[in-house]
């Protein structure tokens, strides 16, 4: 029997990316009226990461960066879409085939690349924001909340406009939608900070690289192998004199690109000589630039509640996405190492059912005793929200377990079915990726030897 009023009446949604979206269409799928639906996103336009807009030139990351509120350090002439830039770069395809990463019912188009370039992408996103109800959704750009906090039972959010001003809203649930790709890690290693003062803008994140041909000549170093890591390494061979990459593990290197030079980790910068020296003793000198692909920092500045400590993880989640002690603030797409529109799709159907009042959560108690049960499995690091293959399909499967087992896959959203078929992908899409990047790899050998700049192969 469907209730007509729902759990929670008032919704706020904080971030209008992938995740963002899927948890305004789960919402709007059920079979219940809210009072309000609203989707805040700070920049001007929906699309979260694979909106790539702003002038990155003008942002620049605290050297070290090792704190969940390090922030970034705008020039003066920066404006709010240069603040609130995407990671993304120039020349960005996705990491996971299109018929992966796909929500459900809404294939990309007929004849597009295996690898969708970030337009495409961005494309994408809009035919998916086409399937919202959007009588039942409001979409407020430029909006960018800089409070949340619960107040006598009620959710207090402040929202500054694009003319500065501060609203205060309430609202009886909330949903933290607003990515993991904010602020920057960046380890606190002997001589960094001072290379950084002595040798500005020579050192940089993955957050911050644009464009590979900006390093034609230079001799770079690559401090991380894992996506990014690989992805830039590989661009920027194209047009560097020398590319170094340094590793954790020299024994365990994973996908390599004979045009670099594989090394262990510095343990000391030395900006004199603009040298680096690793553990085993190794030296490099005359490195003109050291870019950082080692990840980011969980930060939610606007959140009262105690669930950020060090920015290794979001503290006290339930299944990763209800807060244990308040279960109407929950968090869509925390996790690492998955498929994203899949798992916010997946998500959000159980948030959802949960909001309209048709899902029943488990009790605080038990809440709690799974959460400590996942910081034993998983730790408290920042292992906490990674799930790789294949513990990712186990978690999609779960969570699809738990919307079925209540008899509550219909009505409402349905997030994708991971069958047999979409695991064996799942499980393939590593081999399938390593083989684009050796296509790329020759791809970028023939523009090096013709003194091409970089662009993605057609």
């Amino acid at each position: 029997m469907t209730k007509i009023q729902p759990l929670f009446n008032k919704i706020a949604i904080i971030g209008g990316g992938p995740a963002g979206l899927a948890a305004a269409k789960a919402l709007a799928f059920e079979p219940v009226n809210f009072a309000a639906i609203d989707v805040f996103e700070r920049r001007d336009h929906l699309g979260g990461l694979w909106y790539h807009n702003g002038d990155k030139s003008l942002i620049h990351p605290h050297v070290p960066s090792t704190s969940p509120t390090d922030g970034d350090i705008p020039d003066k002439n920066a404006n709010a879409s240069d603040m609130y830039f995407s990671a993304i770069y120039q020349y960005m395809e996705t990491n996971i085939t299109h018929w992966l990463m796909s929500y459900r019912n809404l294939p990309f188009p007929s004849g597009t690349f295996i690898y969708p370039e970030r337009q495409k992408v961005l494309k994408y996103i809009q035919e998916y924001i086409d399937t919202i109800p959007h009588e039942k959704v409001n979409i407020h750009l430029n909006s960018n909340v800089t409070r949340v906090e619960r107040v006598k039972g009620v959710w207090e959010i402040d929202v500054e406009g694009y003319d500065n001003t501060v609203h205060c809203l309430e609202y009886d649930a909330v949903i933290i939608a607003n990515g993991h790709f904010n602020t920057p890690f960046i380890p606190n290693i002997d001589g960094l900070s001072e290379w950084n003062k002595q040798l500005p803008n020579t050192i940089l994140h993955s957050k911050y690289f644009e464009s590979p041909n900006t390093f034609r000549g230079k001799r770079v170093l690559v401090i991380g192998n894992s996506a990014s890591g690989v992805d830039i390494s590989t661009q920027i061979s194209t047009v560097a004199e020398k590319v170094y990459v340094s590793v954790r593990d020299l024994e365990k290197i994973g996908f390599q690109n004979d045009l670099i030079e594989y090394i262990d980790l510095i343990e000391k910068y030395d900006w004199k000589d603009r040298l680096v020296v690793t553990k085993s003793g190794y030296k490099i000198t005359n490195i003109d630039v050291i870019i950082f692909c080692t990840g980011y920092l969980y930060s939610l500045p606007f959140l009262s509640q105690d669930v950020i400590k060090d920015g290794a993880h979001v503290h006290n989640v339930y299944k990763q996405i209800f807060n244990v002690d308040e279960p109407s603030l929950t968090f869509v797409a925390l996790l690492k190492n998955v498929v994203p529109m899949p798992l916010s799709e997946s998500q959000s159907a159980l948030i959802a059912r949960f909001y309209s009042g048709r899902y029943e959560l488990p009790s605080q108690k038990e809440r709690s005793k799974s959460y400590e049960k996942d910081l034993v499995e998983k730790g408290d690091g920042s292992k906490f929200h990674v799930y790789g293959v294949p513990e990712d399909i186990e978690y999609y499967r779960h969570l699809q377990e738990l919307i079925d087992a209540q008899g509550l896959r219909t009505p409402g959203l349905v997030a994708p079915i991971w069958d047999d078929k979409l695991a064996h992908e799942r499980l393939m899409s590593a081999e399938l990726k390593n083989k684009r990047l050796q296509e790329l790899v020759e791809h970028v050998k023939k523009l090096r030897s013709e003194g091409k700049d970089f662009e993605l192969p057609q």
